[in-house]
């Protein structure tokens, strides 16, 4: 992926369909850059925030990951800002990894709800391991099941930064409630005006 260094204002840059950032890491000075929109959401879709790739800046070539991007808050599909932070080897990555489900289907039935209560869980794991994602795995469980961090088979390299304890899924029961019949009021035999009349007398 080809990348460019940052020489003109942030207004001019992304009004050319380029998001501004910055290039950065223990081995290289901070450099400014900027990289094509449509180039941008390829690679977040590519590798999102827990893979390591590499980018071309004039002659030179960084393997780096992405750190951080901001988003427009009222259009979250566009991009304001880029961080990219370059690794070596040994180097490791700090991120949020999100969590995928299996064995949903085994579950899944009416009246059952698989709440997804945490969807990342924070790790840290060597630059040269290829980590999109971690699974949690509901087969052989059942209502009434909670999964915790702790339950998950994690990889051996991966180093966790997350609480133990935290609930990434409940299987639980929807439960119906009958609403209670109320007795309709009684309704007088004694029609209003005759009970007017009666008063009087």
């Amino acid at each position: 992926m080809k990348i460019e260094k940052r020489t003109e204002p942030l207004r001019i840059v992304r009004g050319n369909q380029k998001v501004p950032g910055v290039l950065f890491g223990k081995t290289i000075t901070p450099v400014s850059i900027q990289i094509d929109e449509k180039d941008l959401h390829e690679l977040v879709k590519a590798y999102g925030y827990t893979t390591t790739f590499k980018v071309k800046l004039g002659k030179e070539t960084h393997l780096v990951y992405i750190k951080e991007i901001q988003y427009d808050v009222l259009n979250h599909s566009r991009f304001l800002n880029v961080k990219l932070l370059k690794v070596s080897a040994g180097d490791t990555i700090k991120t949020s990894v999100p969590i995928h489900i299996l064995g949903r289907e085994e579950i899944e039935r009416p009246g059952v709800i698989i709440q997804e209560v945490s969807a990342a869980i924070d790790v840290e794991y060597p630059v040269d391991k290829a980590l999109t994602h971690i699974e949690v795995n509901l087969s052989g469980k059942k209502v009434g099941d909670t999964i915790h961090v702790k339950d998950l088979k994690l990889p051996e390299f991966l180093i966790l930064h997350d609480d133990p304890n935290k609930i990434l899924v409940i299987i639980s029961e929807m439960t119906y409630v009958e609403e209670e019949e109320t007795e309709e009021e009684e309704i007088s035999e004694t029609p209003e005006k005759e009970k007017v009349k009666e008063k009087e007398e």
